[in-house]
C-alpha cells in the first residue's frame, strides 16, 4: 500500500435517493478547511458536468494511509 493522503467528499443530489462521493487521491494533508469549502463551492456551483449533480455537501473527510515494511528475513 502506498503512503499518501486522500480527499473523500460525500454529497446529497439532485435525486433525493442518491449520494454521490469523490475521491481526489494525493490530496494535501494540511488542506485547510476553507480550501476544502471553496472546493465543495466550486463542484456544486458547476454541477452540470456530473452524471449525479452535487446539490449540498454531506461530508469531507481526509484519510491517511502509511506503510510499514517488515524485515522477515531473520
Amino acid at each position: 500500500m502506498a503512503e499518501g493522503t486522500k480527499l473523500v467528499l460525500t454529497f446529497a443530489t439532485a435525486s433525493s435517493d442518491k449520494a454521490t462521493t469523490f475521491t481526489f487521491r494525493y490530496a494535501k494533508p494540511g488542506a485547510t478547511t476553507a480550501q476544502v469549502k471553496a472546493l465543495i463551492n466550486a463542484m456544486i456551483a458547476n454541477k452540470e458536468i456530473y452524471e449525479y449533480p452535487p446539490v449540498t455537501a454531506k461530508s469531507a473527510k481526509t484519510v491517511t494511509t502509511s506503510e510499514t515494511v517488515y524485515d522477515l528475513s531473520a
